[in-house]
């Protein structure tokens, strides 16, 4: 009988070891302090001495440890960032912006996604131990209190709020008003005055701000506000936005335009009015808020307002690093970047005219 025996590894592979210090030390004749000097940038090296580390280096492939670096230096070169739902697509542009900006400073990030009912401290706490040099917290549903906060600045570490103003550092987000305005607005000047509105979830800041601005647009032009074509939204999503339009119906409502606080709000809004029978924008014109990818796509294509998201995150990242290079403001302040109204086909004249 033969015996067979198991190749070892994964697939019959035997596990590569990864190359450690004190590899590249023995491959280059020199000791491991030697090593972590070249590594760290220390003047105090010969140049044939680092050329020769640095080639046995990338010979062996080795990837010296971050933290490893961080306990020599006292730097970690890492940002991090607490948020909610970081499945979210527009989570996810922001947080594109603000790795590419902190990359090209050098950083890293360290990510974290808790609920909105979670404790942050368990977060804090971790971004802490692991030495990050400053925090990004996207919690625009939840405005942390002072005893949360004050570990993370009783230890230094600057703190840049996204999507929520914040007493205690620095705070960005979009001009949310002033993208409600130019939405009802758009519709207004296509000649509609019955206007529903499907706001996004209650405790949101940004649900407020759109309202104020929704709001601000009718009393410029003179249009009476009706707290019947205002439906409260149970969150951002597709069925909140179908469960508020079959609302709208039910209540009778005459409108011949919706503005929704979100897209994935208008695209089941728009479900719902075509199950009733109505033709958009011929019957109701729609307009949302995101301009996620897909809203081009659909049909009609969703006239929307563009979130500067990935702008955002980029701005969220600098400022940080800003702080962090003793060279970005300390105070409390809050910035606001521009939403867009991007025009589709979405939205027509009030009665075909």
């Amino acid at each position: 009988m033969t015996r067979v025996t198991p190749k070892p590894g994964i697939e019959g592979r035997a596990p590569v070891r990864r190359a450690t210090i004190r590899d590249v030390a023995s491959h280059a004749g020199v000791s491991h302090q030697t090593v972590s000097r070249v590594i760290n940038g220390n003047p105090n090296v010969s140049e044939p001495t680092r050329d020769k580390v640095l080639a046995t280096i990338s010979t062996l492939g080795y990837v010296p440890s971050p933290m490893a670096r961080g306990l020599i230096s006292n730097r970690t070169h890492s940002i991090g960032i607490v948020a909610e739902d970081i499945s979210d697509q527009t989570f996810a542009r922001w947080v594109a912006g603000a790795e590419r900006a902190a990359r090209a400073r050098g950083y890293y990030l360290m990510i974290g996604s808790v609920e909105p009912e979670d404790d942050e401290r368990g977060y804090l706490r971790l971004m802490l131990e692991r030495r990050v040099e400053g925090l990004l917290l996207a919690r625009p549903s939840v405005l942390l209190p002072l005893s949360e906060l004050e570990p993370v600045m009783a230890a230094g570490v600057p703190i840049v709020s996204v999507g929520t103003s914040h007493p205690h550092g620095i705070a960005i987000d979009v001009d949310n008003r002033q993208g409600g305005y130019d939405a009802t607005r758009h519709l207004i000047t296509h000649g509609h005055r019955a206007i529903a509105t499907i706001l996004g979830p209650a405790d949101w800041p940004s649900t407020a701000a759109r309202l104020e601005g929704y709001r601000a647009a009718l009393d410029e032009a003179d249009i009476p506000y009706d707290a019947s074509l205002v439906v409260q939204g149970a969150d951002w999503g597709l069925e909140s936005g179908r469960a508020a339009a079959a609302e709208l119906r039910a209540r009778g409502a005459q409108l011949t335009a919706l503005f929704a606080h979100s897209d994935l709000i208008a695209f089941g809004a728009m479900r719902e009015l075509r199950l009733a029978g109505l033709s958009i924008p011929d019957d109701v014109s729609v307009v949302g808020y995101d301009d996620l990818p897909v809203a081009a796509y659909v049909d009609p294509p969703l006239t929307t307002v563009h979130q500067p998201m990935e702008e955002l995150g980029a701005l969220a990242a600098s400022l940080l690093l800003d702080q962090l290079a003793g060279n970005g403001a300390q105070d409390a302040q809050t910035h606001l970047l521009p939403a867009q109204l991007i025009s589709r086909d979405s939205v027509a004249r009030a009665g075909g005219a």
